[in-house]
C-alpha cells in the first residue's frame, strides 16, 4: 500500500473526529467514509514524523488536502459514501508512481475531475468514474472487468466511454487523426450524457493545468477546446464549463499572433458543427439529435439540483 493512500486514511478518520460545524452535519457518513477505507487499507498508521529530503512532507500536505477538499465536496452523496471512498484508495494505488508533466502525483488530476463533477452535483457513478476514468488507459494492470466486478456496472460503462473517447488515431495525417478523433469521441458520448460532462470535467481541468505543456502543444489543446470543447458544453447546456473552457482557451492565445486564430470566435461553422452535419457515419447514427436529448438529460438534472436546494422562483 502507497504512502498517500495510507496518510488519506489518516485524514479520513481526523475529519470524522474533528468537530467543526460542517462536520457535525455530516457525522455520520464522513464515519462511514472512514471507516470504509481504513477496514480496506488496513488501520491507519501515525502521520510520519518530517524527513531531511522534505519530500513526506509534501507528498503529506497534498494527500491530506485532496482527502479533506474530496470528503467535503461529496457531502450530498452521503449513501455512497463507502463507495467514494474504496474509489479513491482505487485510485490513490493504481497510480502510485505515476507524475504529471508539471511533477505533481498523476492521481491528483482525476481527483480533481472528480471534484468539477461534484461541483456539478453529479451522481455517485458520476463522481466513481472521474475517480477512476483513467485508470484503465493509464494503468496496465487495471481492465473494465475490474471495474464491472468492484464498482457495478454504470461506473464501468462511463469509464469506458472514456477511455474510448481518448484512446488516439495516429497516422501521421494530423487531419485525418482529428477527424477521427472527434467522431470515435462523439460516437462514445451518444450512449450517454454523462460520459460528455466527464470528458468536459477532464479537458476543464488539463486546460487549467496547461501551463505545464509546450507552447506549441498549448495553442493546439486550446484550439481543439475552442473548435469542439466548448461548442460540446453549449449543446449540453453547461454553461459554468463553457465559459471557463472558452476564457482558458482564449488566455492561451492572449500573446500569440496567430493568423488562423484572428478570425472573430462564433463566425462559420465549428469543428463539431461541421463534423455532426457532415460525417456519413455520424449522420446515420444520428449522434447530433441524441446530443441534443442529454441536453434534456442536463436540464432534468439541473431542474432536480435547484429544487433540492428551494432555489427555483416562485410562480
Amino acid at each position: 500500500m502507497s504512502a498517500r493512500c495510507t496518510c488519506i486514511c489518516s485524514v479520513l478518520v481526523l475529519l470524522c473526529s474533528t468537530s467543526s460545524s460542517h462536520v457535525q452535519r455530516w457525522s455520520p457518513s464522513r464515519s462511514v467514509f472512514a471507516r470504509s477505507v481504513t477496514s480496506v487499507a488496513g488501520r491507519a498508521a501515525a502521520p510520519r514524523a518530517s524527513v531531511s529530503t522534505g519530500l513526506d512532507v509534501v507528498e503529506d500536505a497534498c494527500a491530506s488536502q485532496y482527502a479533506h477538499r474530496l470528503a467535503q465536496a461529496t457531502s450530498y452523496l452521503k449513501p455512497h459514501i463507502r463507495q467514494i471512498a474504496s474509489a479513491l484508495r482505487f485510485a490513490v494505488e493504481a497510480h502510485d508512481g505515476q507524475v504529471r508533466r508539471s511533477g505533481e502525483p498523476f492521481v491528483t488530476h482525476p481527483i480533481e475531475v472528480a471534484l468539477i463533477l461534484a461541483s456539478l452535483r453529479m451522481d455517485a457513478a458520476t463522481v466513481i468514474a472521474g475517480l477512476l476514468h483513467d485508470t484503465v488507459e493509464d494503468c496496465e494492470h487495471v481492465t473494465i472487468h475490474d471495474l464491472r466486478t468492484r464498482f457495478g456496472n454504470e461506473v464501468a460503462r462511463i469509464v469506458e466511454g472514456e477511455t474510448k473517447v481518448s484512446k488516439l488515431h495516429t497516422t501521421g495525417n494530423k487531419k485525418f487523426d482529428q477527424r477521427m478523433n472527434t467522431r470515435s469521441m462523439l460516437l462514445a458520448m451518444a450512449e450517454d450524457w454523462r460520459i460528455i460532462v466527464v470528458k468536459l470535467a477532464d479537458r476543464l481541468h488539463n486546460m487549467r493545468t496547461l501551463g505545464a505543456m509546450p507552447v506549441e502543444k498549448q495553442r493546439r489543446i486550446a484550439a481543439e477546446t475552442l473548435d469542439v470543447f466548448v461548442p460540446l458544453a453549449r449543446t449540453l447546456g453547461i454553461q459554468a464549463l463553457e465559459d471557463e473552457l472558452r476564457q482558458l482557451s482564449l488566455r492561451t492565445f492572449a500573446h500569440v499572433v496567430d493568423v488562423q486564430l484572428a478570425q472573430p470566435i462564433g463566425q462559420g461553422r465549428t469543428q463539431l458543427e461541421r463534423l455532426l452535419e457532415d460525417d456519413y457515419v455520424l449522420r446515420t447514427r444520428r449522434v447530433g439529435p441524441r446530443l441534443l436529448q442529454h441536453r434534456v438529460a442536463w436540464d432534468a438534472h439541473s431542474l432536480a439540483w435547484l429544487s433540492s436546494r428551494n432555489m427555483l422562483p416562485a410562480f
